[in-house]
């Protein structure tokens, strides 16, 4: 039996929601957690005592594993309960799949150094920065851009199928759009047209959000006077 511990929302923890959504593993339980007041900094003590960092998601597996990272999460019940595959059935396929994952990834990176320092989401939890925010959000444009270069006709980031690409990508526009009313750039068409039409699948159901934190996040673009 594998235990994911897993909050409802936010853009680690939805990949994996999305992605046990679209695999719907046998044997896989899963726990959702509220999400814990950012300025307590205080994650359940069960939690605490599975993970240093006290962080979700957590994979803990029967056999005595405990993972919490969730693109390590993936891999693992990827290795381990191998079908239906969602990692491209080919040596190119499998390639393709783990760039378009670490881009996205790269991604996320870049917009949540831009929350978390330009919203007044974060404010009194970091240090706010107008340098950072404008560097970071330029660099997560410009990685969607890129994207878009990349990107085939096919119906799904990395091919015909649903793979860890869709579920990483449906994860991270999902949270800066509902969350941070942050838009993918016009021109990326291709990326618009696939986040339209993956935003349609139950696996994508949008998840529920805490409203008062959420009124403090939306118009991150106003926030920091960011235009596209």
């Amino acid at each position: 039996m594998i235990e994911v511990l897993n909050f409802a929302f936010g853009p680690y923890p939805q990949r994996v929601n999305i992605y046990l959504a679209e695999k719907q593993p046998e044997g896989v339980a899963v726990t959702l957690y509220a999400e814990p007041d950012r300025r307590a900094n205080t994650p359940p003590p069960e939690i605490r005592a599975l993970a240093p960092m006290g962080s979700l998601p957590i994979l803990r597996h029967a056999n005595g594993t405990i993972i919490g990272q969730s693109l390590a999460i993936l891999d693992y019940i990827e290795d381990t309960i191998p079908d239906p595959d969602m990692r491209g059935s080919t040596p190119a396929g499998r390639a393709k799949v783990r760039q378009c994952v670490h881009m996205f990834d790269e991604a996320l990176t870049f917009f949540g150094l831009w929350a978390r320092h330009g919203s007044a989401l974060g404010q009194g939890v970091v240090r706010s920065s107008q340098d950072v925010s404008e560097i970071c959000a330029d660099r997560y444009f410009g990685q969607l851009r890129l994207i878009e270069r990349l990107m085939s006709e096919e119906p799904f980031i990395a091919g015909e199928l649903v793979t860890l690409a869709d579920c990483v990508a449906m994860a991270m526009l999902q949270y800066a759009s509902d969350f941070y009313a942050v838009p993918i750039p016009p021109e990326c068409v291709k990326l618009q047209m696939w986040f339209d039409s993956f935003s349609q699948r139950p696996s994508a159901k949008r998840p529920p959000y805490p409203e008062q934190q959420r009124r403090k996040a939306l118009g991150l673009m106003e926030q920091t006077g960011v235009c596209l």
